[in-house]
């Protein structure tokens, strides 16, 4: 055996056996965690580029600097075992290209495929990624397609690639302290949506159809390049789509991306009372699931946004500011709590 087929062979072995001691337990399941992205990610990365926007804790793009425009990427992969996987996997990249003042020109596909894999369900899986890119203007320019015995489900990763002739992105470096905070439409949108279209017969044993048709029709709203457009028409600082880790995930990721602190009144996030009803009946945390089609929004005059919103017939509301200190509080009444490091996506518990 070479010496490289050794270090492979003694890699997977080392993995086999960590994986047995920790009784099957690895990592967590989503997104990674942020302490293991910085020490073991974001450290192993020496080699750097002067013109590039690169990877940091809540930001959803990397960026290239050109002499007329910025190149703006935004990469998602996702496990699918519906076709709904892949819808939400091309809105969150859109989603995180407009969040940072960018937009979609065109996304590459990449695929995996297990070998027993039929190819019916290949035509529904591309159907699904080429109608999600009808919605943001958008089309398939590229990408790769490999069948391997590595997976039980396809896995698909979605890059957009687009661009912006605006100086800097609306990430959340760019958030200070004494701004509102706003959050578009309502958390939780894209978990119950999807709920609502995967696991209706579960859902019938409470709810009538019509009920669960309104929760499913959640994912027309998956969009947020308008609210993103206005919110920088507004003199929006900072923009966050709310997807994988939910409204808390993302409150975490801007105050820790920028280094400030939160104050956010829980009564005042706006949540469906389908999403209120959904999470209680799998018994699952709303401000802890995937909210694709809300968008978290830092700006000088939340009000006044919110007054703009409407106008276009967009829900929002300021949910409380940012502050100088480190605390990240969270109020319910006269009850206060302090935000946790972001936990894993709420969808996980009940087998997405």
């Amino acid at each position: 055996m070479g010496k490289q087929r050794e270090k492979e062979y003694g890699f997977r072995l080392l993995f086999r056996l960590k994986q047995e001691v920790r009784g099957g337990q690895g990592m967590r399941k989503g997104k990674l965690q942020q302490s293991v992205l910085v020490r073991s990610v974001f450290k192993m990365l020496g080699q750097k580029r002067e013109d590039a926007a690169g990877p940091a804790v809540g930001r959803g793009v990397s960026a290239l600097a050109g002499e007329k425009e910025t190149q703006v990427f935004s990469c998602a992969p996702v496990l699918v075992k519906d076709p709904e996987d892949a819808v939400l996997a091309v809105c969150r990249v859109c989603n995180s290209m407009a969040a940072a003042g960018a937009s979609a020109k065109g996304v590459l596909v990449s695929l995996m495929l297990p070998e027993a894999m039929e190819e019916k369900n290949l035509k529904e899986l591309m159907r699904a990624v080429d109608g999600a890119c009808v919605r943001y203007g958008t089309a398939v320019i590229g990408g790769h397609t490999e069948v391997t015995d590595g997976f039980l489900y396809p896995v698909l990763t979605v890059t957009a690639a687009g661009g912006t002739t605006r100086a800097g992105l609306f990430d959340p470096s760019c958030v200070t302290a004494d701004l509102d905070l706003v959050v578009t439409k309502g958390i939780a949108l894209g978990a119950v949506s999807y709920l609502a279209k995967t696991r209706r017969d579960e859902l019938l044993t409470r709810f009538s159809p019509g009920f669960i048709h309104g929760a499913a029709d959640f994912s027309e709203d998956y969009s947020v390049c308008r609210e993103a457009e206005i919110a920088i028409e507004h003199g929006a600082a900072a923009m966050q789509d709310l997807s994988e880790g939910g409204i808390f995930g993302a409150l975490w990721e801007m105050a820790d991306g920028a280094g400030i602190g939160l104050d956010v009144a829980l009564k005042k996030i706006p949540i469906q009372q389908e999403t209120v009803e959904i999470c209680e009946f799998f018994g699952v945390n709303p401000y802890q699931m995937l909210s694709t089609g809300a968008l978290l929004i830092a700006a000088a005059d939340g009000a006044g946004l919110v007054q703009k919103m409407a106008l276009e017939g967009i829900p929002s509301a300021v949910i409380g500011r940012t502050t100088s200190g480190k605390e990240r509080i969270l109020r319910n009444g006269e009850e206060v709590r302090y935000l946790d490091k972001p936990q894993m996506d709420e969808m996980y518990r009940v087998g997405r």
